[in-house]
């Protein structure tokens, strides 16, 4: 099936950057994978580099920081947000920033793109990759 067509936001530098929906968090094309190392981030950084990805289209988030962020999200999502899968994921991520893992943000424009990225992020042991299109959120991993 032809995947829906979407306009990607820029990679952001921070987490509050990222384009949220009724102020949870919807990063539309791209996927966001939680690691458990840095060691698992550089590796998988690596692989995306060396499989084509620039640079610029890859975005990391460290624990400590993703923390705050995450939290100051959720605290400030509307009441919206609590209908959505998206406030569900967000908590999950929370949850992982709190046990120290750390993120990669990928650019993944088409299905082709994003089915690689969960590929990869499965072989270098990821402990969660979802990706966002317009109107659906994919698990990956």
């Amino acid at each position: 099936m032809p995947s829906t067509p979407t306009t990607p936001t820029p990679t952001p530098a921070s987490m509050t950057e990222l384009p949220t929906s009724f102020g949870a968090l919807k990063p539309v094309g791209h996927v966001l994978i939680a690691l458990r190392t840095p060691q698992q981030q550089s590796i998988l950084e690596v692989a995306l580099q060396e499989d084509g990805w620039p640079p610029e289209h890859v975005a990391e988030f460290k624990p400590r920081d993703s923390v705050q962020e995450l939290s100051a999200m959720l605290d400030n999502a509307g009441a919206m947000a609590g209908f959505g899968y998206e406030i569900t994921l967000m908590r999950r991520y929370l949850q992982l920033a709190r046990d120290g893992h750390r993120w990669l943000l990928v650019r993944a424009d088409d299905d082709a793109r994003a089915q690689r990225v969960g590929e990869l992020a499965r072989l270098y042991g990821a402990s969660a990759a979802v990706r966002y299109r317009t109107f659906t959120i994919e698990e990956l991993v």
